[in-house]
Order: C-alpha cells, then sequence, then structure tokens
C-alpha cells in the first residue's frame, strides 16, 4: 500500500479502527508514525471524518505534551491517514507492566514526574476548547527527550530526565465550541467516567476524573499517603460539580499531597539593645534557674529528637531517591548482599559517618530507628531497593540506597 512520499515498516499497533506504522519521510529524512484508517471503516463517511477530525483538533492544541501531528493525506486506496511525530519508548502501560514486574513501587518522584506532564498536556487541550474523553495508560506515550531537562529528576523510574511524556489518540475527542454538550457514550473501560457511560452532558471535567482514574492505576498495590488518596478519589467522584473544577486544582492538591511543606524559618533576631548612654546591649536572655527549668529543658530536647525522627519517617515514605549520600558533613552507606534467594534472610549495615539518628525504610512497608543492622526475609522475587535516611548536623537530608535481586530458590 502507498501512503504518498512516507515508506510504511513495521507494524507498531493495530485496533478497531486503524493500523500504526513505523515510516519514513523520505523527503526531511525523519522517522515518523503514519496511522492509516481502516479500509473497512474509510468508506463510512461519519467514521471518516472523525478520523480526519483527530488529526485537525491535533494541530490546535499547543504543547510539548500533545502528539505532534505533521502531515494529513490519502493512501492509493482511499484510506485517509495521519503522520505523528514518533514516541520510540512505548507506552506509559507497558512501561508499568515492566517495571511491575521487576518488584517497582512508584514513589512520589514517580507520580510528580507524571501528573505534571499530564497536568501540562491536559490544560493546553482544554485551551483549544477540546475534551480528550479517552485518557488511559494505552493512550500516554514515551518518547526520547532529545535535550534533557534539569529540572526532572533523575530518580523517577517511571519517566526518566530524557524521556517526554505525550498525551496521543483524541480519535474519541469532544469539541467544546460547537457542540451542544451532548455526546454519545465512549472511552475505555476502567477509564471511563460516569457521564460517559452512556449518551449525556460531558465537559473537562471528564478528563479530571479519568486522569485520576490513571493515578490510582498507577500505585495501585502500593500505600501512598492518604491526602494523595483523597486527592484521587475526589477527581473521581460521580458527580462532576464534587470534583476538582480545573485541571491547575486538580494538579495544586496532588502536589501538596506529595510534597513536604517546607520547614518554617528561623524568626528573626531581636534588634539590639542600647543602654541610656547609647551603648550597645548584649541580647541575651536572662537564664531561668531552678529544677523546673531544667525539666523544661530536658522536655524541649526530647521533643526535638522525637520531631526529627518523625520528619525522617514521613520523609521516606513520601519521596523518591531525592538526596545526597553525603556531604562536608556526613555520609550514610549500606553494606549488604545484592541478590538473595526467596526465603533467605539477609542482613545490611548503616555505614554512617557524623550521624546521631537514621532511619531504614524497607520493602516490607515498615521502619526501623537507630538500628546499625536489619535484617529482611525475602519473600517473592523482583527487584526491591532498602533505603537508609538521615538528617545531617548542618540539618541537610541524606539518603542512600542499595538495590536487592531477589531469585527463585536453586
Amino acid at each position: 500500500m502507498n501512503a504518498g512520499r512516507y515508506e510504511l515498516g513495521e507494524v507498531l499497533g493495530v485496533g478497531s479502527f486503524a493500523t500504526v506504522y513505523r515510516a519514513q519521510d523520505d523527503l526531511l529524512d525523519d522517522t515518523v508514525v503514519v496511522k492509516i484508517l481502516a479500509e473497512n471503516h474509510s468508506l463510512n463517511p461519519e467514521i471518516r471524518e472523525r478520523f480526519i477530525s483527530e488529526g485537525r483538533s491535533l494541530r490546535r492544541i499547543a504543547s510539548e505534551h500533545v502528539v505532534t501531528v505533521h502531515d494529513i493525506g490519502e493512501s492509493s486506496r482511499q484510506q485517509p491517514f495521519l503522520v505523528l511525530e514518533l514516541a520510540d519508548r512505548a507506552t506509559l502501560e507497558k512501561r508499568v507492566q515492566s517495571l511491575r514486574a521487576q518488584g517497582w513501587k512508584p514513589s512520589s518522584t514517580d507520580v510528580l514526574n507524571l501528573v505534571r506532564p499530564l497536568a501540562s498536556a491536559l490544560e493546553a487541550v482544554h485551551t483549544a476548547q477540546l475534551v480528550h474523553r479517552d485518557l488511559s495508560p494505552g493512550n500516554l506515550l514515551i518518547a526520547s527527550e532529545p535535550h534533557p531537562k534539569a529540572s526532572q529528576s533523575t530518580a523517577s523510574h517511571l519517566i526518566r530526565s530524557d524521556e517526554r511524556l505525550l498525551v496521543a489518540d483524541l480519535g474519541m475527542c469532544k469539541d467544546l465550541a460547537i457542540n451542544s454538550g451532548l455526546t454519545v457514550s465512549g472511552g475505555t473501560a476502567g477509564f471511563r467516567p460516569p457521564e460517559q457511560s452512556q449518551p449525556g452532558m460531558v465537559d473537562t471535567r471528564a478528563d479530571i476524573w479519568a486522569a485520576s482514574a490513571l493515578l490510582a492505576w498507577v500505585v495501585e498495590g502500593s500505600q501512598p499517603p492518604e491526602a494523595f488518596t483523597k486527592v484521587v478519589q475526589r477527581g473521581m467522584h460521580s458527580d462532576p460539580s464534587d470534583r476538582q473544577q480545573t485541571v491547575a486544582q486538580w494538579l495544586d492538591e496532588i502536589e501538596k499531597a506529595l510534597v513536604p511543606a517546607p520547614a518554617p524559618s528561623a524568626p528573626p533576631a531581636s534588634p539590639p539593645k542600647h543602654t541610656a548612654d547609647g551603648e550597645l546591649q548584649d541580647s541575651i536572655p536572662t537564664p531561668v534557674v531552678g529544677r523546673d527549668a531544667q525539666m523544661t529543658t530536658l522536655l524541649l530536647s526530647g521533643l526535638a529528637v522525637v520531631t526529627g525522627i518523625i520528619g525522617l519517617v514521613l520523609g521516606l515514605f513520601l519521596g523518591g531517591d531525592r538526596y545526597p549520600s553525603a556531604n562536608d558533613d556526613a555520609s550514610i552507606a549500606i553494606t549488604g548482599p545484592e541478590e538473595v534467594t526467596v526465603g533467605e534472610a539477609a542482613t545490611f549495615t548503616a555505614e554512617t559517618e557524623g550521624l546521631d539518628s537514621w532511619v531504614w525504610a524497607l520493602p516490607t512497608g515498615t521502619h526501623v530507628v537507630d538500628e546499625a543492622e536489619t535484617t529482611v526475609t525475602a519473600t517473592e522475587p523482583g527487584t526491591n531497593d532498602i533505603i537508609l535516611r538521615a538528617r545531617g548536623p548542618d540539618g541537610e537530608e541524606l539518603e542512600t540506597r542499595h538495590q536487592v535481586r531477589v531469585t527463585e530458590e536453586r
């Protein structure tokens, strides 16, 4: 089959309406994707127009996180086709399936590196007066990023610093500018909002429901923070008026749930006092003496230690691998086996310098405080991280991870 100047190569995907090919644009010397409407549907004027409208809709959206349309054409068999940019690292669905097979559990860094570009794409879609209507893991693509962004965390396994998330497949999108609000049912099972399960009114809040369902799918099997779970549940409320009303509001609530609030800054120092003759007076408070003062000091010191430990545990629960393992004043490291078999007990040792306290985060979901060693028994094959986190004397967070591969019993 001939598709204009595009030389078709391997089939990348086959759906009920179209086939997607890797193709070569010889004129521009570029590798692209050609999406061709199935021959039997090309004779249906309604489906044909909807397919072409997908290309037109994509051209209206200005976002680096929405797949780009380069061209629209027609094959030698009168089948319309779209020429799209190539996403060379498959779909989000395949990425998550691959990571789960390795024992991966999403960190807050993983989720944020997904949700931020997704929100950016949806903002652009909605600004163009469109509703996507079919957000699902299979319609989110991952492409190589030729110029990795320094702001993107290298600790993310889901969307890495050298990758870019792309929202694709607007074949079911709804144009709010020309439609009355009524729409037919549709969408992917599991990611279809209630209002799309039957003919009815659909607006941009339908995409907020689907995006929330997508996040619920990504963190499935893990234990995300309760605040995050509440945000996702709100986004999936059956009544659109009870959801977040805009993508910006949705993203803001997710970020607040996943990013710990910064520590309060120290109060400003008291201004210097002067004596009657104008000389500076030392700003040293009068000491409190006696048994009550000593008890107060002990209680405050204990509270500071407990608060520090709680902060470390919360940091482990909420954060990914975002901190160095050493600075000028302190360092942490883990020694222990890199491979064990199912049923084997493995012991790991904390190597610390310049630290008084630290916290272990174990694959079992438990935390151990200030122990020089910890022992874990492997229960199933996969890859897990043993995490050690501490706070240095200067208050800087330190973290190290030790990856362990668990194999079947020999």
